[in-house]
This record gives structure tokens, C-alpha cells and sequence, in this order.
């Protein structure tokens, strides 16, 4: 029976399996023994969303696992436009072996994952990205050693990328505090649950308003942008209200000294993050981008092998 990864939670009892396969095929991979699982397989990759990272880092990934990357780009498949997303799932599913859909809906997201023959992989939705979280606590457990206990504090806009990271970090025993300006909170119905898999792990999740409180003795500091593709029409007013939840060197100072500052890029450096946080040593926003690839191996080679 094909699975699909739509949300963190459709993982969130493989998480350190994931994990820890990222990390061999990483290692086989720099040492010259890369491995071939899925030899000869395609993956559709649908873009509405165009990305550096989701495109290079799924398709050069594909041709490390010895399978090869199809690019749909948006004016190619314009689903439930164009055509019905049925169509488009099951005309797609005669063709590859697996589908990493990049989207604007998470309704048609789960649409077309519900439609399609072949595994569905959210390469980021309006609701979750959950690639891209898997990457994150890779990075954090390559630097760290391990996860559960540590405090992870996100700062700024309650969007995509909060979210999974709430239910992430819950499903791994990681204490998380969202700290986002009222208005921005992250999705109600996935912070109860993420708090609720927090409790059954023994990790405290919580959202605040106030960074400084928020950041206090963190192991983990990160940050989005404050305006997503998309939300271009409220830069000037999101541009009023995040100022305060900046990552600067005041900021950062109440953190732990050997924190590990995170941003899923692109960044707009002295916005959301000073050039002093992001260029520093305790950034690892470049090899969190490199472990979008790893993570995403793992995750195709456990679902398209």
C-alpha cells in the first residue's frame, strides 16, 4: 500500500529512522559509495511554487539514489485548472514512480495525494512543509548529538514552517516555544496538536509573544522570513509589527552559548536576521540547505523503494 508524506505526522514515529538513513546515505555518499535504491525510478516534481533549494535539492537527489527527476514548472500543470486534479493524479501516476508536489493549497495538496497511484511528497504547502523540518532537526542532531530535551525557539510568523516544526519537534521530544506577534500565531488546530504529542513525549510546546522571554537558555534559534511568496501586498504592515522579533546580537545573547541558529532561506539578511547572527559561528543555514537533500533521500528512498 503506497504512503504519502503530506504532513510531519505521517512520520512522526520514523522521524529518528529518517533521520539516522539521512545521515548513512550522506556519509556512503561523500566516502564514494553511493548507494543506487531506487535505480531507474522517476519522481514528478510539480512546482506552483517555484524554489532554489526544493528543485536542486530533490532532483540532484533522485540522480544520487539513481533514479531521475522530472521539473513540471507552473505552466505546464496548472492542477485544478487546467485540469481536475483527479485527472492530473492519475495521469501523472502512468508516468512515475512518485510525485513531490510543490503547491500554494493544502487542500489540493491532499487532493491529489488522495487521487494519485503513486506516493505523494509535500515539497511545501500553505499548511506544512515538512521536508524541509526533517532537514532542520538533521541539522540540529548532526551538531547537537541528539534531540530530545533540547529547546528549539522559532521567532516570527506563525506559517508553514512553524507548524510542521511544532509537530516535529513534539514527535521527537523537543521542547519548542513559537514566539510570533498576535495576528501571527501559528494554526490553532496544529499547535493543540502538537502540544498534545508533546505531553504523550515529554516535551513542552508553547506559544508567547514576547522573544526575549522566549529565547532565554535556547539551544536552537530560528527564523522565516517575515513576508512569504504570496504575501507581498502586507510587506508594509508585516514590516511594522515584526521589528521586535528580529534575530540580533541582543537577541541572541539570552540563548545558550553554543545555540545553533536556523533559517530555511532565503533570507533577507538584516530583516528577520542581522548579518551578525547569520554569518556567525553558531549559524548553520548552509548546511541546513545541503540537508534538505539528505533529508529527502531518506524520505523518497523510504517511500519509493
Amino acid at each position: 500500500m503506497k504512503r504519502d508524506l503530506i504532513s510531519i505526522l505521517d512520520v512522526k514515529d520514523e522521524i529518528d529512522i529518517l533521520l539516522d538513513r539521512a545521515m548513512d546515505l550522506k556519509a556512503k555518499q561523500k566516502a564514494g559509495q553511493a548507494e543506487r535504491s531506487l535505480d531507474k525510478k522517476v519522481l514528478g516534481m510539480i512546482f506552483e511554487k517555484p524554489s532554489l533549494r526544493t528543485r536542486v535539492s530533490f532532483e540532484i537527489g533522485m540522480y544520487h539514489l539513481g533514479g531521475t527527476g522530472l521539473y513540471l514548472s507552473p505552466n505546464e500543470i496548472q492542477v485544478g485548472k487546467r485540469e481536475s486534479v483527479y485527472d492530473v493524479a492519475k495521469v501523472i501516476s502512468r508516468y512515475v514512480d512518485g510525485i513531490m508536489y510543490r503547491a500554494f493549497d493544502y487542500r489540493i495538496m491532499k487532493e491529489l495525494a488522495e487521487h494519485a497511484d503513486v506516493p505523494v511528497i509535500n515539497g511545501l504547502d500553505d499548511l506544512e512543509h515538512p521536508c524541509q523540518i526533517l532537514a532542520d532537526l538533521l541539522t540540529v542532531k548532526e551538531q547537537k548529538g541528539s534531540l530530545k530535551g533540547l529547546k528549539m525557539v522559532y521567532l516570527g510568523d506563525g506559517n508553514n514552517v512553524c507548524n510542521s516544526l511544532l509537530l516535529g519537534c513534539a514527535a521527537v521530544g523537543m521542547h519548542m516555544v513559537a514566539a510570533c506577534p498576535e495576528g501571527y500565531e501559528p494554526n490553532a488546530e496544529i499547535l493543540a496538536k502538537a502540544k498534545a504529542l508533546g505531553t504523550e513525549r515529554g516535551c513542552t510546546i508553547e506559544h508567547m509573544t514576547d522573544p526575549k522571554a522566549a529565547v532565554t537558555n535556547a539551544d536552537v534559534i530560528y527564523t522565516d522570513t517575515w513576508v512569504s511568496m504570496g504575501e507581498e501586498a502586507e510587506k508594509e504592515k508585516r514590516n511594522q509589527v515584526f521589528p521586535p522579533f528580529q534575530v540580533n546580537d541582543e537577541l541572541v545573547a539570552l540563548a545558550k552559548p553554543d545555540y545553533v541558529f536556523l533559517h530555511c532561506l532565503p533570507a533577507h539578511r538584516n530583516e528577520e536576521v542581522t548579518d551578525s547572527v547569520i554569518d556567525s559561528p553558531n549559524s548553520r543555514v548552509f548546511d541546513e540547505a545541503e540537508n534538505r537533500m539528505w533529508a529527502e533521500m531518506a524520505v523518497m528512498d523510504l517511500f519509493m523503494k
